[in-house]
């Protein structure tokens, strides 16, 4: 099983996380939200490329500098990419299979925190950005953000929760995604 390593960072005394996923054949970074020198003393090998979970200032204000660093082509939703004014892009889609450094990654797009968000699952794992949080899912009352998509997102990434899955989150700790089916309000009932 692919290691994806949680990196905890600080954004203006806020925490958020980057995550790299140490693939078979390079890493892969998740977020760079921040403390760019941290992130790229997480990567073990050299970095093939970095995923974009959502277009908000605390995911990618460290990208300009990871991105120089490794010289890695980075990932997103043409919707975030765009309202962030990120250029030269690999564009992500709905359902799109992506085979970086010989590890496979579904991307799901899963709008509702903001409107090009994405969801990466990888093995029974899921990279979910600000979808789901502790207790809680990505915040709704901002601009571009919208309960009926989260709603609509979330209804797409639980069918794929297995016992073992865990949620990879924009902010606090790794979540059993069995737990927060469980205490998790805000989760829409899932019939099987």
């Amino acid at each position: 099983m692919t290691e994806i390593e949680q990196i905890p960072l600080d954004f203006g005394g806020f925490g958020v996380n980057a995550y790299v996923i140490h693939a078979p054949d390079g890493d892969i970074i998740v977020d760079a939200g921040a403390e760019p020198e941290k992130i790229l003393a997480a990567a073990k090998q050299p970095v093939a490329a970095i995923l974009i979970t959502h277009n908000h200032a605390d995911h990618i204000s460290a990208l300009d500098e990871v991105r120089r660093e490794t010289g890695a082509p980075v990932y997103a939703h043409p919707t975030d990419a765009d309202g962030a004014e990120i250029e030269d892009y690999e564009p992500l889609s709905d359902g799109q299979e992506l085979t970086i450094a010989g590890e496979d990654i579904l991307v799901l797009h899963t709008p509702g925190h903001s409107p090009g968000s994405v969801t990466f699952v990888v093995g029974e794992d899921q990279v979910v950005g600000d979808l789901v949080l502790p207790g809680s899912v990505g915040r709704t009352d901002i601009s571009g953000a919208a309960w009926e998509e989260i709603e609509v997102s979330l209804r797409k990434v639980m069918p794929l929760w297995k016992p073992g899955t865990r949620l990879l989150a924009g902010h606090g700790p790794v979540l059993s995604a069995m737990e927060e089916m469980k205490n998790n309000p805000y989760l829409p009932p899932v019939f099987d």
